[in-house]
């Protein structure tokens, strides 16, 4: 009879632990790494007119995380933020910025925003190096993109660098707008400008649960 009492408050104890757990992994939200759009920087290049500069982010977030690594996430660029850092005075960077701002290049008063759907980030075997699949949307336009990124982590941070191209054409990015593509003046300033625009990324996230 003594035994019957000892075993039953285990009992009791072992059902009602069963119960809890899941309940409690219900409650738990998955972790994410949450973009710090303070230490975050897309760097662009213009190769033929040698102008250079930066944009900055509204939000991101690198999710779904497996064997510690995220594989998949979104982006919203901040357009506007878009400014030049290879003239010397504000005027000629005011200058170049209201170029890449106007209706004929990025056409930021209507396209304020810019977003990137990261699809897939495939590890590759060195354990640092990863494939990033996604689609890019600018001025309404959307197009598949791939390239390589470098992601580390240390403790609850991680941090991604990557380098790659994306092409004008693609994306409508030209000096003549459509409109005015029989303008021969206006294809020549257009041809004037390199199609590839080089681009860095410059990515600190912060984990989250």
């Amino acid at each position: 009879m003594e035994n019957k009492r000892n075993v039953l408050p285990g009992l009791i104890i072992a059902l009602a632990t069963l119960i809890y757990l899941p309940v409690k992994a219900q409650d738990q939200k998955p972790a994410f790494y949450q973009l710090d759009i303070k230490k975050s920087k897309l760097l662009w290049t213009a190769p033929k007119n040698k102008h250079n500069g930066f944009i900055l982010f509204n939000e991101g977030k690198l999710n779904n995380i497996s064997a510690g690594w995220p594989t998949s996430g979104t982006f919203n660029i901040n357009m506007n933020s878009m400014h030049s850092t290879s003239e010397d005075t504000p005027a000629g960077r005011k200058k170049v910025d209201d170029k890449l701002r106007a209706d004929d290049f990025f056409a930021v008063a209507k396209y304020p925003t810019a977003t990137m759907l990261v699809k897939r980030i495939v590890p590759e075997p060195n354990g640092s190096t990863f494939k990033i699949y996604g689609d890019l949307k600018i001025k309404d336009v959307t197009k598949p993109i791939e390239f390589t990124a470098i992601m580390k982590q240390n403790g609850n941070a991680l941090t991604a660098t990557a380098s790659t191209n994306i092409s004008r054409s693609n994306w409508s990015i030209s000096h003549p707008p459509a409109s005015a593509a029989w303008n021969i003046l206006d294809r020549l300033k257009d041809n004037l400008i390199a199609n590839d625009i080089p681009i860095t990324l410059n990515l600190v996230f912060n984990k989250k649960q």
